[in-house]
């Protein structure tokens, strides 16, 4: 499977026809380091989606430690090797969707979404989806780009124009400063609304 553009025309072909865009249907996978400090995050008690499985590796990890599992990949290559390399030890509360996440109907029953995918162009729809499914967590680096966080996808969003001054953090996926910039860089208000929503 190629890795960077323009290596294969099936694959430009695959990711059109799936509305991946740029860098966001190619799969890197994260470090050893991340996924443990996400793994920290996780309860006995989880219901976890992982938004853009790749390989299951990581997947593998989370539902050795959570309930259960829902690992959606668009990529039946990346799935495929994932599933050869799990076999029979694949855990029966993993449960592998070879789908799109942006059709592909979100179960209902989630309290934790994880989307590591630093290049993710559809922020906004997943959070929108999560939301609707009831979900309660989401575990992301495709708004910062430079560490993960974890977002209460109930807690109340603020109106981006009652915003006075300081960093904020949109529902869209989009982050920035509001202001002259004399405040500190975080805690990000969580916002909605704000001026870049139209572009996501």
């Amino acid at each position: 499977m190629p890795h960077r553009p323009g290596e294969d025309e099936d694959f430009r072909d695959f990711a059109r026809r799936n509305d991946l865009t740029d860098w966001e249907p190619y799969f890197h996978p994260s470090s050893e380091n991340l996924i443990e400090r996400v793994l920290e995050l996780i309860r006995d008690s989880d219901v976890v989606l992982d938004i853009g499985a790749g390989d299951l590796h990581f997947a593998h990890k989370v539902a050795l430690k959570a309930k259960r599992v829902y690992a959606i990949e668009v990529n039946p290559y990346l799935v495929a090797q994932g599933l050869t390399e799990l076999g029979f030890r694949i855990p029966r509360n993993l449960h592998v969707i070879c789908a799109n996440a942006l059709d592909y109907p979100f179960p209902s029953r989630i309290t934790v979404a994880i989307l590591l995918m630093r290049h993710c162009k559809h922020f906004k729809l997943y959070f929108q989806k999560l939301q609707e499914a009831g979900c309660h967590f989401l575990i992301t680096n495709a708004r910062w780009k430079t560490d993960f966080e974890q977002i209460d996808l109930n807690s109340p969003r603020v109106s981006y124009k009652d915003l006075k001054e300081g960093w904020y953090a949109c529902s869209c996926g989009s982050v920035g400063y509001k202001g002259e910039g004399n405040l500190p860089e975080f805690p990000a208000v969580e916002v909605k609304d704000c001026p870049n929503c139209s572009n996501f």
